[in-house]
Order: C-alpha cells, then sequence, then structure tokens
C-alpha cells in the first residue's frame, strides 16, 4: 500500500501521522543505503587506481614483488607473474601486444580485486610522477565533492540559504557606510585644497628667496672660473716644456728602431734559406706519398671487384630467403587471428558472467529489502 492510499483510508489522525514518518524513514534508509553503495563505488575506484598506477613498476622488478608478497594472503600474484614472465620472451617473438595476453588480464583483474597490496609497497606509492600524484588529487577531491554532495540534506540547504541571507544584509550595510566614507572624503578632499593653496603661497615666497641665492652663486662661481682660467694657462706652459723634452727623447728611440731594422732583415733573410730547404723536403716526402697512394688504389680496385662478386651472391641468397619468410608470415597471421578470436570468446564469456552474479546480488538484496519493507507495513496496520 502506497503513503497516498494510506492517507486516503479511513483513519485516525494520529495513525496517518505515524504512516507518513514511516514512509519518509523508509525512503531515508532507502536512500542512505544507496548513497552508501555510490560511495563504496567510488571509494574502490580510487583504491583501484592506486594499485593500477604501481603494477607496472611491480612487473618490472618482479623479485621486490615477490619478496614482500611470500608469505601473505596475496601470494598467488607471485605465480601469476611468474608465468607471465616465463610467456613474456614468447609474446615478443609473436609480436603480440602482451596487454591481451590471458595472463596479463589474470594479473590485471587479480590487483583490481585485492586492490589493498599498494600499501605493501609504500617506496612506490610514495615516489609517484607528478602527473600521477595529480590524478589521486583528483579522484580523492571527486570522492569529497560526491559525499558532500549526496550527504547534503534539506536543512543544509535551509541553513546554506541563510547565510546568504544574512552576507547579504551585512553587504547592504557596508554600502551604506561607504556612502558615508565618500561623504567624509569629500570632505577633506575640499580642506586639503585649501591648504594645499596656503603652501603654494609660501613655496613662492620661499622660490623667490631661493633666486637671490642663485644669483649670489652664480657671481661666486664666474671668480672661480677666472682663477681656474689663469691656472690653466700656467699648465699649458708647463706642458710645451714638457712637449719640446719628448720630442727628444722620440729622436733617440727612432734611431734605435732604424738599428734594430736592419738586425732583423738580416734574420729575416736566413729565415727564409732555412724556410726554402724545408720546401725542398716536402716535396720529396709528397712524390713518396703519391707512390704510396697509387699502390693502395690498385688495391682498393682488387677488394671492389671482391665485394661485388660477394654481393651478387648475397642476392641470390636473399631471393631464397624471402619467399621462405613470405610462407613463414602467413601462418604467423593465421595462427594470431585465431588466438585473438579465442581470447575475445574468453573476455566475453567473463564479462557476462559477472555482470550476471551482480545482477543476482543485487535482485536478492533489493527483494529482502521489499519483503523487510512489506512486513513492516504489515505490522503498522494490524496496529
Amino acid at each position: 500500500m502506497s503513503m497516498t492510499e494510506m492517507l486516503r483510508g479511513k483513519k485516525k489522525p494520529e495513525e496517518k501521522v505515524n504512516a507518513i514518518k514511516m514512509a519518509l524513514h523508509d525512503f531515508s534508509s532507502v536512500r542512505l543505503i544507496q548513497i552508501g553503495c555510490v560511495i563504496d563505488v567510488v571509494a574502490e575506484s580510487i583504491e583501484r587506481v592506486k594499485i593500477s598506477m604501481i603494477l607496472p613498476k611491480l612487473l618490472d622488478n618482479p623479485t621486490f614483488m615477490a619478496k614482500i608478497l611470500r608469505g601473505t594472503k596475496y601470494e598467488h600474484a607471485v605465480n601469476l607473474v611468474d608465468s607471465f614472465v616465463r610467456r613474456r620472451e614468447f609474446i615478443l617473438k609473436e609480436k603480440r601486444p602482451p596487454l591481451m595476453d590471458h595472463g596479463m588480464i589474470k594479473i590485471i583483474d587479480y590487483f583490481q580485486r585485492n586492490n589493498q597490496m599498494y600499501k605493501l609497497f609504500p617506496t612506490y606509492y610514495n615516489n609517484m610522477r607528478e602527473d600521477e600524484k595529480k590524478l589521486l588529487v583528483a579522484f580523492e577531491m571527486l570522492f569529497d565533492l560526491a559525499k558532500e554532495r549526496l550527504y547534503r540534506t534539506s536543512a543544509d540547504v535551509i541553513a546554506q540559504e541563510r547565510k546568504l541571507h544574512a552576507m547579504y544584509l551585512e553587504n547592504e550595510t557596508i554600502k551604506t557606510n561607504v556612502d558615508i566614507l565618500k561623504k567624509k572624503i569629500h570632505s577633506q578632499k575640499m580642506t586639503l585644497k585649501w591648504k594645499m593653496a596656503a603652501k603654494e603661497a609660501y613655496l613662492k615666497k620661499y622660490e623667490d628667496m631661493l633666486a637671490k641665492k642663485k644669483r649670489e652663486k652664480n657671481e661666486r662661481i664666474q671668480n672661480e672660473i677666472d682663477k681656474c682660467t689663469r691656472i690653466v694657462k700656467k699648465n699649458q706652459k708647463a706642458s710645451l716644456e714638457k712637449q719640446l723634452e719628448l720630442e727628444a727623447e722620440l729622436e733617440k728611440d727612432r734611431h734605435i728602431y732604424e738599428q734594430t731594422t736592419k738586425q732583423n732583415r738580416a734574420m729575416e733573410m736566413e729565415a727564409r734559406e732555412e724556410k726554402n730547404k724545408l720546401l725542398l723536403q716536402l716535396q720529396g716526402l709528397i712524390k713518396k706519398y703519391d707512390h704510396s697512394i697509387r699502390d693502395k688504389m690498385v688495391e682498393n680496385l682488387d677488394l671492389s671487384d671482391q665485394y661485388t662478386k660477394a654481393k651478387k651472391e648475397l642476392d641470390a641468397f636473399l631471393v631464397g630467403h624471402r619467399q621462405i619468410e613470405r610462407v613463414y608470415k602467413e601462418v604467423v597471421v593465421k595462427r594470431e587471428d585465431q588466438e585473438r578470436r579465442a581470447r575475445q570468446n574468453r573476455i566475453m564469456n567473463f564479462t557476462m558472467n559477472r555482470a550476471a552474479s551482480k545482477i543476482q546480488k543485487y535482485w536478492k538484496k533489493w527483494k529482502k529489502a521489499l519483503q523487510k519493507k512489506e512486513k513492516q507495513l504489515k505490522r503498522s496496520k494490524k496496529k
């Protein structure tokens, strides 16, 4: 019987109120159960993301993983990884994607179902890359946001609306205070304007005084300039005398330079004769090098003929090798297609069986809740 039918029945007002309370209680209980299921799904997803992020590192270091998991309830994962490692070389030789291997699917499924294993590897979990850390933070923020939104009740919404109304009233009060402050600021600006006019008059008087002092300082500077001019003339006379002394020293140095130049010319003639001797020796070495290069070129031609002959033999061999390789590839492609179809069938069967089991569990749970609800309604009707 629905809540509307209960209210339409001929019952006392107290019974109607009790019926409404029970219906609302049942609705809130179902809502809380649904919210709990959603929160559990999101939390489990975050745990699966954590184990998925460290799973490639564990597969890269199976020895360390086996050392940690031996003797724990997750020891079966070591056997799965060892089996995959033994078959990995064959998978790579056959050029199959490792993620489509049946053993890898079992490993991923086992680690997803036992996602708490990441707590046994704090070294990998605490040293993830920055983008992986950002992804975890995003999932945790999503979890907190979902939790806050789902558990928020109408009372919380009303409280929030009251806070917003209080903020609106406070904002109106602030606007009134701002208008009052604007009037005070305008009054202060007028006062400041009169004060500035008084200061300008004082500055004008002070500028006149500074102009007078400037004229006095200019006269003093002119006197100093005249004094400096006399000193400069005196220094110019001393500079001319020093210049004559330097010209005499320059003539002496020019004579020494001419003697040194003659000596350097004689040394240059000797160096040229030595250079000519070295050039003759270099020409002899070049002739000897030419003879050696000619012999090497003859030897290189012989080797080129041998290489051409060997290349022809190699080309003849490659023609037969390509035919054999083409037949081998056709056989390998057919085998890979057969294995891929079989693997897809196994994945489809596994997915359908798992979905059927989930639906059966949910249906049983819903049926029990419905039976419980009907019993409570019957009891309330008897009362």
